[in-house]
């Protein structure tokens, strides 16, 4: 498992979460990447949810029913929608958990020595590659977007679903219904894949949360106007909370799922409605170029398999870039035109990063898939090495940077 994976996603482990204030997340996205086109001390509260069929008329007469709490009612409501929306029925009871605000931010900040160990090296290798400055602490910076910037999660190696808010407000409902469906597609489609490599799991990532995103907005459309305001509002002040200081990386890994999830799943959708959208989890997008460009992806336009490249001493981690960090990369130094350039047409590449005293080193290989595109990533890997002030050397598609 390699950095980027690290970087943002380790720190809430296997969970699949939903940030606050999407739409600023996904606009500062799509803008940047254009390729295609209230706290309280209020105690948590629980439910289970089921999809079995009523008992038939020759069954004994079950004991009655202890009374439903709010959030078994709303959750019950939620999930006849979830069903109806992704064309789906779910197969066991889902444990839903609302947690009052300081208690999710602790569930979701929670970081290990392994955690914490991994996040290091991935802070080592961000700031080789000039996306992080040497000021930063990369794992306060996950854990304080994470604590302030997620809504709910949902584990699917637990199968549990945990929701931020100490009353079943409108943001809550409609979060409720995002990872309701993460819980949905997990038991049809097992949504615990450890074993994906960097670029296969943001591929992954990016399926999962649009299709999350589709029914969330469906449910969102759903309420009234006053209704879908306040959710908005709520969202509002939550993403307020998040630190001014979160590095721009952090937000943009962590965001991608989302910006581009979306259009995989439009553009699955259209080839053949929930059934091609089903299909595609047993070959899901296996990089960050087949999100952004999903016609890649359904042209089954895989990612070119790359040598491991030599390092200049005992290797840490190795890895894959991949088409969206190669962007960051490049833009931390060229305009948004030369990098997206020089991004354009990523075929794959593969990554090794060592120590050189108290520096870091990364050397990267890219292939490209055509000459036209080769000779703009050597132009832009060249021109960014030129800025890095002898912290770097571009030779072809090849390019050793330490920091």
């Amino acid at each position: 498992m390699g950095w980027h994976t690290w970087a943002v996603r380790r720190v809430v482990g296997p969970l699949l979460g939903v940030p606050v204030l999407l739409l600023v997340i996904l606009a500062g996205l799509t803008l940047v990447l254009d390729w295609a086109g209230p706290p309280g001390d209020a105690p948590a509260t629980s439910a289970t949810t089921s999809a079995t069929a009523a008992p038939a008329s020759s069954s004994p007469i079950p004991a009655a029913p202890a009374p439903d709490s709010p959030l078994d009612a709303l959750v019950r409501q939620l999930q006849g929608f979830v069903e109806r929306e992704r064309g789906l029925r779910f197969k066991t009871p889902v444990k839903a958990t609302v947690l009052d605000d300081a208690a999710f931010r602790a569930k979701v900040t929670a970081t290990d020595d392994e955690d914490r160990k991994e996040i290091e090296k991935a802070q080592a290798i961000l700031r080789a590659m000039g996306l992080l400055g040497r000021e930063v602490d990369l794992v306060k910076a996950v854990q304080d977007f994470a604590g302030a910037g997620i809504a709910g999660i949902y584990d699917p190696e637990t199968d549990e679903l945990v929701v931020r808010g100490g009353e079943l407000t409108a943001s809550v409902r409609v979060t409720l219904a995002h990872e309701l469906t993460h819980a949905l597609e997990d038991q049809h489609f097992n949504l615990d894949r450890k074993d994906l490599g960097d670029e296969a799991d943001y591929g992954f990532s990016a399926l999962v949360e649009g299709s999350a995103l589709r029914v969330e907005d469906a449910y969102l459309r759903s309420l009234s106007a006053d209704e879908r305001a306040r959710a908005r509002s709520e969202e509002s002040v939550q993403a307020g909370k998040i630190p001014d200081n979160v590095p721009p990386v952090v937000t943009l890994a962590f965001g991608f799922p989302y910006a581009y999830g979306p259009g995989v799943v439009s553009a699955l959708l259209k080839a053949g409605g929930n059934a091609r959208l089903d299909a595609a989890y047993a070959k899901p997008p296996a990089s960050t170029e087949q999100a952004i460009d999903p016609r890649r992806y359904l042209d089954d336009d895989q990612p070119r398999s790359v040598p491991l490249p030599p390092a200049g001493g005992a290797a840490f981690d190795d890895g894959e870039i991949g088409q969206l960090f190669l962007f960051l990369m490049l833009r931390s130094e060229l305009s948004d035109d030369a990098a997206r350039d020089g991004a354009d047409g990523w075929g794959g590449d593969r990554y090794v990063a060592w120590r050189d005293g108290e520096r870091t080193c990364v050397r990267m290989d890219f292939v490209m898939d055509n000459p036209s595109e080769n000779d703009e990533l050597v132009r832009a890997l060249r021109d960014w090495a030129g800025k890095r002030r002898g912290a770097a050397k571009a030779a072809g598609t090849s390019l050793t940077t330490c920091g």
